[in-house]
């Protein structure tokens, strides 16, 4: 799975206008400079899963709808590979952030079965 930074940035940009917060606002929130903030909501700079997660937190919006994930009913079979492709860029912090997650959204999908 690639990240699309350019459609992250809209969603992000989406939701904070939603929440009527100015990008000076959001930016101070989550300890970033607005210049910054402004580059990711255009999708011209990379950030970090911290980032992204501290920015999700502020405006109260899951990562999955920040990234443009669907996890709905559908389920996908990511190869190993691919999963090696997407930790390796990937801080032990920000690994061990996607573990916890992971972990968590299977006990939840046992639920469903």
């Amino acid at each position: 799975m690639k990240i699309d930074y350019l459609m992250m940035g809209e969603r992000l940009k989406r939701q904070r206008i939603k929440q009527k917060l100015t990008q000076e606002q959001l930016a101070e929130a989550v300890d970033l400079s607005v210049s910054h903030l402004s580059h990711i909501e255009n999708g011209n700079t990379k950030t970090s899963l911290q980032t992204v997660l501290n920015i999700a937190n502020i405006l109260n919006i899951s990562i999955d709808k920040i990234l443009g994930i669907d996890f709905g009913t559908k389920t996908r079979h990511v190869p190993i590979a691919e999963i090696d492709v997407i930790f390796r860029d990937c801080a032990k912090d920000e690994k061990e952030f996607l573990i916890e997650n992971l972990k968590s959204l299977k006990s939840q999908l046992k639920k469903f079965k």
